[in-house]
């Protein structure tokens, strides 16, 4: 099988990468010409240089492509301007477009988007699934909404049938995002959790995204479809504490701030941002988001194409700690 593949050099798409080199896909790969790539990679896989606005390189990338795994975007930053807010826009938005314009052009047969859960809005006491509704509330989760519905919508217009998968929090070598952030918090003693860390979370390895990515992409007679892609359990925030400890090979262990305690902190947070609008490290909401489950089921991916993920949380873990002590070097 022949397939083209956007942002695979990061997190999500090194696993993909090497799963699909393992196979023997044929593979075309687009890349930044300034993107250093791994020597895995080098001369295994057609290199196109090149971005989401360029429609040469888009063409060139899907030429005589039977899928297309769609993970390249703007990650979900904070913009500080309206216009680093657009930017989310013409990256993930537009660049979509441009992507399923020349995947049209060369007959793609199938088209494989990598989106968020972010798409339904919640950060806290939230179970969803993939007829919960959305209500994005960021600029990221809303660009990324809107290349959904583009993907989704691609084959009533003739071109290829579209597969959404919707991820919670990644975790794996190359990750730069939260679960980075928190292992390093770990690591230099500087954490501390609210409650009793019993509230639950859905999470990823970017190893069982991929085991998703290539399940969807052979299975036959699934198309315009969205699925919800977790590791088929939620973690309570200790075990995935505990995972982070056992990987750094630390005794240390954090404190815990008494629930109510850090609702009446998050309180008086509220009050000074809303009297001085600074930003306080604590206010309601992030005491919410830390104390608080917010998980999504992963059945229907079970159910429609044999969705099995074969990585724990311990080895995804171990992982990340493994890459993050060589990028600190």
């Amino acid at each position: 099988m022949k397939v083209a593949v956007t942002g695979g050099t990061g997190c999500f798409g090194w696993p993909l990468l090497k799963k699909l080199i393992a196979k023997d896909f044929d593979v075309r790969l687009l890349v930044h010409s300034e993107t250093p790539l791994m020597s895995e990679v080098k001369g295994r896989v057609y290199i196109v240089n090149g971005d989401l606005s360029s429609n040469e390189a888009l063409f060139d990338l899907t030429w005589d492509c039977d899928v297309v795994f769609h993970l390249a975007g703007k990650i979900h930053l904070i913009p500080r301007t309206e216009e680093e807010k657009q930017e989310f826009y013409r990256v993930n938005v537009e660049g979509t477009r441009n992507l399923l314009k020349a995947a049209k052009e060369n007959g793609v047969r199938k088209i494989i988007f990598y989106s968020t859960v972010g798409v339904y809005g919640k950060d806290a006491d939230f179970h969803g699934d993939e007829v919960s509704s959305c209500q994005p509330i960021t600029a990221y989760a809303k660009s990324k909404y809107l290349a959904e519905q583009l993907v989704l919508n691609a084959f009533n217009n003739g071109g290829p049938e579209g597969i959404v998968l919707r991820f919670p929090v990644a975790y794996g070598p190359l990750d730069r995002g939260n679960v980075a952030k928190l292992i390093e918090a770990v690591r230099r003693k500087m954490f501390f959790y609210f409650g009793n860390g019993k509230c639950l979370r859905s999470m990823v390895s970017s190893g069982n995204a991929a085991e998703a990515a290539l399940g969807v992409a052979s299975a036959t007679n699934i198309g315009n479809e969205i699925f919800c892609i977790t590791d088929d359990r939620d973690y309570m925030l200790r075990e995935i504490i505990e995972a982070i400890y056992n990987a750094l090979e630390t005794n240390w262990r954090p404190f815990h701030v008494p629930i109510l305690i850090a609702e009446l902190v998050g309180k008086l947070g509220d009050l000074f941002e809303k009297t001085t609008r600074i930003s306080f490290p604590v206010n309601t909401p992030k005491v919410m988001k830390l104390s608080r489950s917010l998980t999504f089921s992963c059945e229907k991916a079970k159910r429609m194409f044999g969705y099995k993920p074969t990585e724990t949380l311990e080895d995804g873990i171990f992982k990340e700690v493994e890459w993050l002590k060589k990028a600190r070097k």
